[in-house]
């Protein structure tokens, strides 16, 4: 069976993790010199809230080598964020050359992070455990990545500022116009979304763009992830309103990843949702 593996930048359920067996690698991640990988997120954010200031590493590529080694499968799809955003994607490319006499490995971008990343690792871990093959199964991923569409509200940018994705002038002007931005992905990068001045009005802006996508894919059902750094009751508010309009099939919410919370900042949180149906 196709094992699928990925970066802990992906926010997937744990219960997925476990069922479908998938491979998760740790970032580094540090405050100052000190290495906390792996630190429990109420931990984290609670640091950052008190000023301390977070950073990660690149996943090292004799990490990657070193699971597709050990894992007992003859094809593995190894799927990762961003190749804009990350350097992980180009590690994996080369761990995958290093053990290909070993076992196949095919390594997939997904032009995204954390929740629109989780949707498709998720939607290809269930393809693989289908008994599908490797081709079957990254085709599965390129579809979902033509679907999937993911949205995040970030109250504070100045943690993508620092973090370089982010100009100044804009993180600045977020503050002062006192407005919640909201960015999504485009060819691997990030873009603005829109801007609200309450989170209802981000609600309202989710749903139209749901209809939307809804519409365009002739799709009647949703599968959806929801994901929040330190304010778990807004996703619980988004869920409540997303289903007293449209048909879900699944739905989790997730507490963000301390890599992801390094550039998102406390108080953020979004949603990635892939059309499904017709």
């Amino acid at each position: 069976m196709v094992k699928i593996v990925t970066g802990d930048a992906s926010s997937i359920p744990e219960d997925a993790v476990k069922k479908y067996d998938i491979t998760i690698l740790k970032h580094p991640l540090y405050f100052g010199d000190e290495e906390v990988t792996g630190i429990p997120p109420d931990q984290f954010y609670k640091r950052v809230k008190e000023g301390e200031m977070p950073r990660t590493a690149l996943l090292p590529t004799v990490n990657l080598v070193n699971i597709y080694k050990k894992l007992d499968t003859d094809a593995i799809l190894s799927i990762h964020l961003s190749s804009k955003m990350s350097g992980t994607y180009n590690s994996a490319l080369t761990a995958a050359e290093m053990v290909k006499d070993k076992v196949k490995v095919e390594v997939f971008d997904t032009g995204l992070t954390t929740l629109g990343e989780g949707m498709i690792v998720l939607e290809s871990a269930i393809c693989a455990s289908l008994g599908k093959d490797i081709e079957s199964v990254k085709s599965k991923a390129e579809e979902v990545k033509s679907k999937v569409k993911m949205v995040l509200a970030i109250p504070d940018l100045n943690f993508l500022h620092r973090s370089g994705r982010l100009g100044k002038g804009k993180a600045f002007l977020g503050a002062m116009m006192r407005i919640i931005p909201m960015i999504t992905y485009s060819d691997g990068e990030i873009v603005p979304f829109g801007r609200a001045r309450t989170k209802s009005q981000v609600r309202e802006k989710i749903k139209d763009e749901i209809r939307k996508d809804l519409t365009e894919f002739k799709a009647e059902r949703l599968k959806i992830l929801l994901g929040y750094t330190t304010d778990k009751g807004i996703c619980y508010e988004l869920e409540e309103s997303i289903r007293k309009e449209f048909s879900i099939d699944e739905l989790h919410v997730l507490h963000l990843n301390p890599v992801v919370g390094v550039y998102l900042g406390p108080e953020a949180w979004g949603i990635s949702y892939y059309p499904v149906g017709g």
